[in-house]
């Protein structure tokens, strides 16, 4: 994983090849060496988290090159990420730019630079502090796709359960269709009975992570009433509704499923922990 960026050598005859114009101003913007755990953008994140780094949107290198001794480098070894709120598998995190350092012309330390504003999926504030680095550095968070709306850029964070190695997926499959049903562990209650239609799409990871999330804690705003969404934003192709009491899980063709139509029977009146358990496995099928 590349950990120093090291900052672009100056190359007097431009990038067409034909020299800088004389009006360049290049040499008045910072560009200095960065490092790869710092990211400042979704697209420098996910490069990150995948070992893909290259010189760009990333924060200033501090320690010269000297990793081994960085206290950002101790810091992403500690694993010193996002406090994450108990029982919530899905959050959003909303993209919310520094204020612009007032008198500067060239070279704005803030220009460009945000943190993040964690949400659940519903809005709601969960009052922690994060910023692109503590984001990295969280151990099991997976990046769901991003977008914008009218209040700016966002991107979905599911995490990974760690109890689901010891949930259990019992799966059988007839002529017409897949049935899955969930378990939070061996000789637990039965959670959630999943009937596949058409092109069966989950892997069992998938299947256990959701049996995990189900058995887990209460997600925040769970003593609200459970109003599941028909759409999630930037979760392409996947629908939700109800049908004769179950709760459907419509999907659209891709080039590696046909598409599908699940239906869910729940063990239990589907709550704030079902709703949101089901919504974080819709970004688990869909994101990165």
């Amino acid at each position: 994983m590349p950990l120093f960026l090291e900052q672009p050598s100056y190359g007097p005859r431009g990038p067409d090849g034909q020299g800088w114009n004389r009006l360049s101003l290049n040499a008045h913007f910072d560009t200095r060496h960065q490092c790869g755990l710092m990211p400042t953008t979704y697209a420098a994140l996910y490069e990150s988290t995948r070992g893909l780094q290259s010189w760009g949107p990333y924060e200033r290198c501090s320690s010269s090159g000297h990793c081994s001794a960085c206290p950002v480098q101790r810091l992403h070894l500690e694993r010193d990420g996002v406090d994450w709120p108990a029982g919530s598998p899905l959050l959003l995190a909303r993209v919310r730019p520094l204020p612009l350092s007032p008198g500067l012309m060239f070279a704005d330390p803030a220009a460009g630079r945000s943190t993040l504003h964690l949400r659940t999926w519903r809005g709601e504030d969960v009052d922690v502090e994060a910023d692109w680095r503590t984001v990295r550095n969280s151990p099991g968070l997976r990046l769901g796709r991003a977008f914008w709306d009218e209040e700016g850029h966002a991107f979905w964070l599911v995490r990974s359960n760690p109890a689901a190695a010891s949930a259990v997926v019992r799966t059988r499959r007839f002529q017409s269709h897949t049935r899955h049903a969930l378990y939070g562990s061996d000789g637990g209650r039965r959670l959630a009975l999943l009937s596949c239609h058409g092109g069966c799409a989950h892997d069992e990871g998938h299947l256990r992570l959701l049996a995990a999330d189900l058995a887990g804690g209460r997600p925040i705003g769970s003593q609200d009433s459970a109003v599941l969404p028909e759409r999630l934003p930037a979760v392409p192709g996947i629908e939700f509704g109800h049908v004769d009491g179950r709760t459907v899980l419509q999907r659209d063709a891709s080039p590696e499923y046909s598409s599908s139509t699940t239906y869910i029977s729940w063990a239990a009146p589907a709550d704030m922990t079902a709703v949101t358990a089901l919504l974080a496995h819709a970004v688990r099928l869909t994101g990165h």
